[in-house]
């Protein structure tokens, strides 16, 4: 009986050691797996955070590009109407020369038409630059002093 009791004192305390051994290192093993996430979680924290910059730099860069992409189409649309005003500016010389060039063309026919229409416009040159002295001397033609 004694020995008996002693075999299961024995037990009992291996036992309690065993319980105490398996109680540590499960002690031990939390602590390791709350390290663990803890580090994970701060990982995990970075890594949101550098996403977090990345996505407001991108927005930042749209941001820009959107603002430069409107001033390119306004440039585009000023360089538009630009070419549209050259246009119509180059129309109207171009009717004008056409104009009178139908009205010159029927003068400059023949030499005869030539030296005819160059008479003509050295003629009322001659009137255009003198014309107050011509006005003149009309007056005292007609009013005798």
């Amino acid at each position: 009986y004694e020995r008996l009791e002693d075999q299961l004192n024995d037990l009992t305390e291996l036992h309690q050691h065993e319980t105490t051994n398996l109680k540590q290192e499960l002690a031990s093993i939390e602590e390791k797996v709350a390290y663990q996430a803890y580090e994970r979680a701060r990982d995990i924290q970075e890594a949101l955070e550098s996403c977090q910059t990345r996505i407001s730099k991108l927005e930042l860069q749209q941001q820009q590009q959107q603002v430069v992409q409107l001033e390119s189409a306004d440039a585009k649309v000023l360089l538009g109407k630009c070419i549209n005003l050259m246009l119509a500016i180059v129309t109207v010389i171009l009717v004008c020369v056409s104009t009178v060039a139908k009205f010159t063309a029927p003068l400059m026919r023949s030499r005869l038409h030539v030296v005819c229409t160059v008479c003509a416009v050295i003629l009322l040159a001659l009137f255009w630059k003198n014309w107050e002295q011509l006005q003149c001397a009309v007056e005292h033609m007609l009013v005798p002093s």
